[in-house]
């Protein structure tokens, strides 16, 4: 699994059993890793124990029940994903360098995890969707964030004159949004980065 996706910091065997006094953030993440890598029904609890290092009675503690565990992971993952584009995109380049650096970073990303877990969010939405309303509801809250900084970049380069007027902030977004998600499901079948990377060019031309 792509540690540029997901960094994982295990638990330490000192840590285990004692409830509220691990880190939080640590433990979410590996719980994100073992839905990514198994999927949530597959994901058993035994599993995410070995995963963090906490015993049953220390994660029913923090988090409830296994899915509690899912959604609280899936917000720690949500909110990484958007940080990381959000800070992708703040660079004072000028914004069609900026963003055509932001979607490379997925094709990277999506190259280094081919056929294996593609993307967290895309496999639960693939998995639970549409039936889990509570799950669809974060997806599309962190489909919504990372649709208002890609609008947002595509604005700045259409008043610097770098991107086209003719595409508007809501289609131009969604746009973007599934680029960045066709990459993803891209990079679990293909083995070539840079025929992502082509898709990338393609898209700053459409931009254009």
């Amino acid at each position: 699994m792509s540690t540029l996706e997901s960094p994982v910091k295990r638990v330490g065997a000192a840590e285990r059993g004692r409830p509220r006094e691990f880190d939080t953030s640590a433990v979410l993440a590996a719980a994100a890793d073992a839905f990514w890598e198994r999927g949530y029904h597959a994901t058993s609890i035994d599993d995410l124990c070995k995963a963090t290092g906490l015993l049953r009675g220390s994660l029913y503690a923090a988090f409830g029940d296994k899915r509690g565990i899912l959604l609280a992971a899936l917000d720690h993952y949500s909110d990484a994903a958007v940080a990381r584009l959000a800070g992708r995109l703040s660079a004072a380049e000028p914004s069609r360098e900026t963003l055509r650096a932001a979607l490379m970073y997925y094709t990277r990303t999506a190259a280094i995890v081919n056929g294996q877990c593609g993307c967290l969010i895309t496999n639960l939405a693939t998995e639970m969707l549409p039936q889990d309303a509570e799950v669809a509801e974060k997806i599309l809250r962190n489909q919504t964030r990372m649709a208002a900084l890609l609008a947002g970049e595509v604005a700045r380069g259409q008043k610097a004159g770098v991107f086209s007027n003719q595409m508007g902030e809501r289609e131009a977004s969604n746009f973007l949004l599934c680029i960045i998600q066709g990459l993803r499901v891209m990079g679990k079948v293909q083995h070539e980065e840079q025929n992502l990377r082509d898709v990338v060019e393609m898209t700053m031309r459409a931009l254009a």
